[in-house]
């Protein structure tokens, strides 16, 4: 009976691990590119447009971290 109710709250931890860190690979790209953006746009005077380019780097990024991620833990299950 025990077994049983460690392995849930394992199953759950392991879950809610998962979940923040696919949240996490995909925000902190595009965040980053959001300051870099900011900044070079900043020092260059431009409107916007490094910000622009950097979210769009940023997001494939994220998007990349998340079919790696996905990748891994399907090889990993099986």
């Amino acid at each position: 009976m025990f077994l049983l109710k460690y392995n849930k709250k394992s199953k759950i931890g392991e879950s809610i691990a998962l979940i923040t860190q696919v949240g996490l690979s995909i925000i902190t790209p595009i965040l980053v590119g959001v300051f870099l953006g900011n900044i070079l746009d900043k020092k260059l005077g431009t409107e916007m447009v490094f910000t622009i380019i950097f979210i769009i780097l940023g997001a494939l990024s994220g998007f990349m971290n998340l079919f790696k991620l996905g990748t891994r833990n399907t090889k990993k299950r099986k």
